[in-house]
C-alpha cells in the first residue's frame, strides 16, 4: 500500500487529533487570505486614487477641507458654494497652467437609493480631471445633457435616476475605481443648473437663492493643475491669503491616505506573523502529543520492516493533507466573508478600497496555501523524527504494564 493510501486512511478512520492541525490551519489560512486581500485592496486603491485626481491643489470654501476629501475618499455626500469670481484671480496667478470650476451637490433619496448621492458638477469648456478619465473609458466624446453614474450607483429598470422629482437617462457607468467616485454622479453645469433648480423647490439652497445662472456665479470648488517646475507649495500659501478659502493639495491627501494604509498593512502583517508563529507552534506541540499517543502503531510499523523515514514521511504527509485541506477550506470562508461586503469595508475604514482581480486572487490564495502548509509541514517533520527512532522494545514493554 503506498504511503498516500496510508495517510489518507488514517485520516478517514484513526482517531490520531488530526482535526486540531486542521483547525488551526483554517484558522491562519483565513487571516492570511482575508489580510492580503485587505491590503492588496487598499494599495490599488491608492493607486486609483493617484491616477484620477488630476488637480495639484483644490480650492475650497473656507471650513470644507474634510467635506472635499471625503468625496474624494468615500464618496460622502457634501453641498458647498462660493463666490465664482475668484476664478478670475486664479487665472492670473503665476504658476498656474489651468483652472476648473466644479459643484459638488447633495441629492435627497434618489429613486432607487436609500441614502443621499453626491452629485458632481464639471465645465466641459475647462475641465481636465473629469473628462479625461470618462471619456477613456467609454472612448466617446461627452457633451452637454450627458449623466455618467458610478460603479456602485444602482440604477432602475429603465436606466435612469431620478433627483430632486426630475428623471434622467444616464448615458453610462464608470468602472471602478475603488474610490469615492464610485458613489457619485457627474453632470455637466447645463444640468446642474437645472438640479439646482430643482432642488431649491425641495428646500435645498445653493448660492444666494437666485433662480437662473447660478452656475455663472456660485461653484464648489476650482480645481488647479500648476505649470512644470512651479511651487506647489508657495502657490498654495499665496492662494490661502484670502480668508473665505481653504486649500487642499493633492499630495498632501495622498500622503495622509497612505500613512493610514500603511498603518493598517503594518498591523495586518503582524497579525499575520503572530498567528504563523502560534500556529506552528500548538501544531508542533500537537504533533509531539500525536506521536506519543501512537507509539505502539509506529513499533508495529517498525516490526513490519518501516524505516525512520519511511514514518517520518508518514507523519510529515498525515500534516500536510490536514493543512492543505485547512487552508483550502479557510480560503473559502474568507472570501465570503470579504467579497460580498467589500463596499461595506470600504466605509468602515474610510479610505479607497479597490479588490483583486483574479489574477490576484489566485496569487493570494496559493500564497495563503504555501504559509499554512510551511506552519503544517515543520511540526510535521519534528514529529515525525521522534516517531521514527520508536523501538519495537517500545511495544513488548506496553504490553507488559
Amino acid at each position: 500500500m503506498k504511503i498516500r493510501e496510508v495517510a489518507l486512511k488514517k485520516l478517514i478512520y484513526g482517531s490520531i487529533g488530526g482535526s486540531a492541525v486542521f483547525l488551526f490551519a483554517l484558522l491562519l489560512s483565513f487571516t492570511v487570505f482575508a489580510g492580503r486581500i485587505l491590503d492588496t485592496s487598499l494599495t490599488r486603491g491608492l493607486g486609483n486614487l493617484r491616477e484620477r485626481l488630476g488637480a495639484d491643489i483644490a480650492v475650497v470654501p473656507k471650513g470644507s477641507e474634510t467635506g472635499y476629501q471625503g468625496i474624494l475618499l468615500s464618496g460622502e455626500p457634501v453641498e458647498c458654494s462660493m463666490d465664482r469670481s475668484l476664478e478670475d484671480e486664479l487665472r492670473s496667478m503665476d504658476g498656474i497652467e489651468e483652472v476648473t470650476p466644479v459643484i459638488y451637490l447633495a441629492s435627497l433619496n434618489a429613486s432607487c437609493c436609500s441614502v443621499p448621492i453626491q452629485i458632481i458638477g464639471y465645465d466641459p469648456e475647462t475641465d481636465f480631471v473629469t473628462s479625461p478619465w470618462i471619456s477613456e473609458d467609454y472612448s466617446l466624446q461627452l457633451g452637454n445633457g450627458d449623466l455618467i453614474a458610478g460603479a456602485n450607483i444602482a440604477l432602475d429598470g429603465n436606466n435612469t435616476l431620478t433627483f430632486f422629482g426630475r428623471t434622467y437617462d444616464v448615458k453610462a457607468r464608470l468602472n471602478r475605481t475603488g474610490t469615492g467616485m464610485d458613489k457619485s454622479v457627474y453632470v455637466t453645469f447645463d444640468v446642474m443648473e437645472q438640479m439646482i433648480a430643482d432642488a431649491r423647490e425641495k428646500g435645498i439652497e445653493f448660492g444666494d437663492g437666485s433662480d437662473a445662472g447660478i452656475t455663472d456665479r456660485y461653484v464648489s470648488a476650482f480645481l488647479i493643475r500648476v505649470e512644470d517646475g512651479a511651487d506647489a507649495d508657495v502657490i498654495a500659501g499665496r492662494i490661502s491669503r484670502n480668508s473665505l478659502v481653504s486649500v487642499v493639495q493633492s499630495k498632501n491627501m495622498i500622503s495622509s491616505v497612505t500613512d493610514g494604509i500603511g498603518i493598517i498593512s503594518k498591523i495586518l502583517t503582524i497579525i499575520t506573523w503572530i498567528m504563523e508563529i502560534i500556529v506552528t507552534l500548538v501544531t508542533a506541540i500537537l504533533s509531539v502529543f500525536r506521536v506519543n499517543a501512537r507509539r505502539k502503531e509506529w513499533a508495529v510499523l517498525r516490526m513490519m520492516g518501516a524505516s525512520e523515514s519511511w514514518i517520518l514521511r508518514l507523519i510529515l504527509l498525515e500534516n500536510i493533507i490536514m493543512s492543505c485541506a485547512g487552508a483550502v477550506l479557510g480560503i473559502i470562508l474568507a472570501s465570503l466573508a470579504v467579497f460580498p461586503f467589500s463596499v461595506n469595508v470600504a466605509d468602515a475604514i474610510g479610505l479607497p478600497y479597490y479588490g483583486p482581480g483574479l489574477p490576484g486572487i489566485i496569487k493570494v490564495s496559493l500564497l495563503s496555501i504555501l504559509i499554512t502548509l510551511i506552519s503544517g509541514a515543520l511540526p510535521g517533520i519534528i514529529a515525525g523524527a521522534k516517531a521514527g527512532k520508536t523501538d519495537c522494545y517500545v511495544l513488548m514493554r506496553d504490553g507488559e504494564n
